[in-house]
């Protein structure tokens, strides 16, 4: 499918959906309670319908009633061999892994699409490695395929800290139920740091705890605890609204839209939160200044930055942002082709890009398919204030997080046609 964006004017207010990491979270700690427990998570994805399914494998029960989830925690350890379908999701693969091999006596099968299947799981392997648990990887370009068996066994396990912070989130959701202690050490600082204080935060209100000392760069998990349904039996666990969804419309604001972001908190743990700080940068600084952004802790959010950027007169740098390249597409260079088509100047660099500012964006060009609902995203917007049209290939894969993107678009004002 394409979408075909003209130039057009924004207004009004939009509530952007659930956080999908919280509720990634949320549904793996509920699914580890006894008991029942309520999860309130408007507009679900692909990815959260992931993980939906991922804890359903293991023997969890989830039902949907309105904007509620409704999850009955797994009871027992599943005997059978089971499948699990993490779809194009990372989070979901990466959580699930290690949750998988503290309950499950079987063979585990974990399959996916998309670029799920070269997505590095090295750190997981060295670990299995380590203890003897089997495993068996035939995924590549075609998709996930792996298969694990084994028991994960409390241990001190060491991590590289400039790895994906999934690895720690995955280790900590499993560790617990462990029957020892177990600690996460890290080689060097870890990046996308915010998401694993999402993690331990979810954790705790489902009462399990970990600590972190940040000399050491160690955090310690506590074995033999019980994740507790209780809080959540009656009172739903509310998902925030997402961040790194809301950046798309922080962007239309930045360009000149009369836009208003409802559903996200300023003091939230989600570390995409510093998307409106650094559109106020780049208004804030001469554009006789170089302007340096560091986004190795939020990567998510570069797609749309880099629209303002584009922008923004005088030159600036995004630094630090190589894992962009093993995304669901290769985001540094396809954040640099598609804005150059759009009439911008961004050079690519290894891990960086850079932005020579243009006063506006040509437009009149059609966006390759890179099958990423981010660029779409990011795309669409920047097409509202091009001269021309701007056309929009496989622009079907914002349902990966935002099903009710264009939707919402058009309730602001935007113009545009959807052709199959």
């Amino acid at each position: 499918m394409k979408a075909i964006v003209y130039p057009s004017r924004l207004s009004g207010s939009v509530r952007v959906p659930a956080s999908k990491s919280f509720a990634h979270r949320a549904l793996i700690c509920a699914a580890l309670a006894p008991g029942e427990s309520r999860i309130r998570c408007p507009q679900l994805n692909d990815d959260i319908r992931a993980t939906m399914r991922a804890v359903a494998a293991l023997g969890a029960k989830v039902t949907q009633s309105g904007e509620e989830l409704v999850v009955r925690g797994i009871s027992g350890r599943v005997k059978e061999d089971v499948v699990i379908d993490c779809g194009e999701s990372g989070s979901t693969l990466r959580f699930i892994l290690p949750v998988a091999l503290t309950l499950c006596d079987g063979y585990v099968r974990v399959v996916g699409g998309g670029k799920l299947g070269v997505r590095p799981l090295d750190e997981y392997f060295r670990i299995f490695d380590a203890q003897g648990i089997y495993y068996r990887n035939n995924s590549g370009l075609c998709g996930l395929d792996l298969t694990v068996r084994g028991d994960l066994i409390a241990d001190d396990f060491e991590l590289e800290g400039n790895i994906s912070s999934q690895f720690v989130s995955g280790l900590l959701l499993a560790c617990p139920r462990l029957a020892y202690d177990s600690t996460v050490s890290l080689d060097k600082p870890l990046e996308s740091k915010d998401y694993v204080r999402m993690t331990m935060d979810v954790q705790e209100k489902y009462g399990v705890t970990a600590s972190y000392d940040p000399l050491r760069r160690k955090f310690t998990v506590f074995g033999a605890q019980q994740y507790d349904s209780a809080p959540y039996a009656e009172k739903p666990f509310e998902v925030e609204g997402d961040w790194s969804q809301a950046a798309f419309f922080c962007l239309a604001r930045a360009l000149g839209h009369d836009v208003r972001v409802t559903g996200v908190s300023p003091l939230s743990v989600q570390g995409d939160r510093v998307m409106a700080d650094m559109l106020n940068m780049l208004k804030a600084v001469p554009a006789e200044r170089m302007l340096t952004l560091d986004v190795k802790n939020v990567p998510d959010i570069v797609p749309a930055l880099s629209v303002a950027c584009a922008l923004r007169k005088g030159g600036t740098h995004i630094v630090n942002a190589g894992r962009l390249r093993i995304k669901e597409c290769d985001r540094l260079a396809a954040t640099a082709e598609g804005l150059n088509a759009l009439g911008a100047k961004v050079k690519e660099g290894k891990d960086d890009l850079f932005f020579d500012g243009v006063e506006k964006l040509a437009g009149g060009a059609e966006i390759k398919d890179y099958h990423d609902h981010r660029m779409v995203m990011a795309f669409a917007v920047a097409a509202t204030v091009c001269e021309k049209e701007v056309v929009i290939n496989g622009c079907e894969s914002v349902s990966k997080s935002y099903p009710d993107f264009f939707e919402d678009m058009k309730k602001l004002g935007a113009k545009f046609r959807i052709e199959v």
